[in-house]
């Protein structure tokens, strides 16, 4: 499994390098990745897309596109070369030095590290507490109940056909050996009959699978990842705060843990300092869209935190974590002013994409900030609301942005048969651009071609 989404991973890249090799610039390919991004949140949008759109892969697959130090350049023939043949050597390596197989054991030494395992796996055998029921260990139960059942049908099996006497006397010289010594015990004492067949010693290996399989599971249950409860302490007692800034960074990385989510939400409401309350809502959005711990928090931030910065960080984090129950608190950011806070917001807004477009986004297009007016296109062009119709035809009739007009036009395209009236006066346009994006509206679908706007937050180093 890793090694197949390493591959789709690799895959995704080399289909980036052929882009680029071709000649297309890299900061339109990357818009044009982002805006495929984006629109995955939308129902209609196929499964299959869906690989592509998660943080830590696009992530780093942005900056590979961005980095203009990349070589992007398929290997050469020569390099091709050169790496099969480095392959094929390790291969032969490898091959030689594959140790040779055993000859199979007796049955007698197999059915004596049977028993031994029988003995060492009592009746009411539990791999784990029974304190701390989980699901592993319900698996665990399970597979370790039927090899047993397995293992002691096989003995009775193997029974039928040997002298049972001769065998249990063996086991019980034997036993104290039989791990380390198999060999040994096979030439030690008298051979069983040759009827008993050779599967036995599979058998025999199951059996130390299940005698075994107690103390590793435990062993692996008990390991625990202790940074997320070690960097919330950090976060929650530090007095540095260039500390608590890179404690609340790490625990993005563990944002779907409860433990992790009360201490960004904790720190986002009481940190003395903003640039941690910055990096803890930021960390916040990496997190489930339904731990209602972390909307409560981001919420409250959006509504009454002093700092700008932080009010701007929180409305894109709610936008980010797409929940539904965020939507009121970014329409109500649409009347701060701040024009950075209110774009986040109409981006939250359209991110999370609600069925009707809030009032508050359509009377965006009236914003005094062109940003934030082409930020409410995009928004309206996500939502695609039919009531937003006479708005949009209206703000472009207004508009004299050339740029402004366009994106008014393709919200207007989104919508569909409604919104043909509004376009049908933009056919005789004497602007080429103008003209052209009316009939790409009219032509639905993609004609009109990715939204080039807007840019996410980028990723925060502390």
């Amino acid at each position: 499994w890793t090694a197949a989404k390493q591959l789709r991973n690799e895959s995704e890249r080399a289909c980036d390098d052929l882009a680029l090799s071709c000649g297309a610039r890299a900061s339109d390919y990357a818009e044009h990745l982002l805006d495929i991004v984006t629109s995955v949140r939308h129902d209609s949008t196929p499964v299959v897309a869906l690989a592509m759109a998660r943080r830590k892969e696009f992530e780093g697959r942005m900056l590979a596109i961005l980095d203009p130090e990349l070589r992007h350049s398929t290997p050469t023939r020569r390099q091709s070369v050169a790496l099969m043949g480095a392959l094929a050597l390790i291969s032969i390596v490898v091959g030689a030095a594959a140790p040779a197989p055993r000859a199979a054991k007796t049955a007698n030494a197999s059915v004596a590290t049977m028993n031994d395992a029988q003995r060492q796996v009592p009746d009411d055998f539990t791999p784990h507490d029974a304190a701390k029921p989980n699901q592993a260990n319900d698996e665990e139960r399970s597979v370790s109940s039927v090899l047993k059942s397995a293992i002691q049908k096989s003995t009775q099996t193997t029974t039928q056909k040997t002298t049972i006497g001769s065998v249990t006397d063996r086991v019980s010289d034997t036993s104290a050996n039989a791990a380390g010594h198999a060999d040994e015990n096979a030439d030690a004492g008298p051979q069983v009959r040759p009827n008993v067949r050779p599967e036995v010693d599979l058998n025999g290996i199951a059996a130390k699978a299940i005698a075994q399989l107690g103390g590793s599971a435990l062993s692996r249950s008990q390991k625990s990842d202790d940074r997320p409860a070690l960097l919330a302490n950090v976060l929650r007692t530090d007095s540095s705060a260039s500390l608590r800034r890179i404690a609340a960074w790490g625990l993005s990385e563990y944002a779907d843990q409860q433990i992790a989510a009360e201490a960004l939400a904790r720190a986002l409401r009481s940190d003395s300092d903003a640039s941690v309350r910055e990096m803890a809502a930021w960390a916040l959005a990496q997190g489930d869209e339904h731990n209602s711990v972390a909307t409560t928090a981001l919420v409250g931030a959006l509504k009454s935190d002093s700092k700008e910065q932080v009010r701007i960080i929180a409305a894109w984090a709610l936008g980010s974590l797409g929940d539904r129950d965020g939507v009121p608190a970014l329409t109500a950011a649409l009347s701060d002013a701040n024009p950075a806070v209110r774009m986040r917001a109409i981006w939250g807004i359209g991110s999370i994409g609600p069925r009707t477009a809030p009032a508050p986004v359509i009377a965006a297009l009236k914003d005094r900030d062109p940003q934030v007016r082409e930020l409410a296109a995009w928004a309206l062009y996500q939502m695609e609301d039919p009531n937003a119709v006479p708005a949009l035809n209206a703000a472009l009739r207004a508009e004299t942005d050339k740029n402004l007009q366009i994106a008014y036009i393709r919200a207007l395209g989104a919508i569909g048969e409604q919104s043909v009236d509004a376009i049908r006066n933009l056919l005789t346009s004497p602007d080429p651009r103008i003209k052209s994006m009316a009939v790409r509206a009219l032509a639905g679908g993609n004609a009109a071609g990715p939204w080039p706007w807007p840019w996410p937050e980028p990723r925060p180093f502390p």
